[in-house]
């Protein structure tokens, strides 16, 4: 059974906190999606690094919906936002 990593995220950006984890395979493809999904919400101008975006881990491929197992199968992860 495939196993996803969940890096939990903390990141300050003006005003607030963005709490959110990513579900993937490695540090790498998750430093990219968190930083992908900062900047898409508006966010351009900050870098997630692995001090932001931490292991946390590992929960089954089949604890996911369907929708978010072709996600991480197209772009290799995904996001489950959270509330700060």
């Amino acid at each position: 059974m495939e196993a996803l990593k969940v890096f939990d995220t903390w990141v300050e950006v003006p005003g607030k906190t963005l709490h959110f984890d990513v579900m993937t395979a490695d540090q790498a493809t998750a430093l990219r999606l968190a930083n992908e999904h900062v900047a898409a919400q508006g966010y351009t101008t900050i870098t997630v690094t692995s001090e932001e975006c931490r292991f946390c881990h590992q929960e089954p491929l089949v604890m996911f919906t369907e929708q978010q197992r072709n996600e991480f199968l197209k772009s290799g992860g995904f996001i489950v936002p959270l509330s700060a």
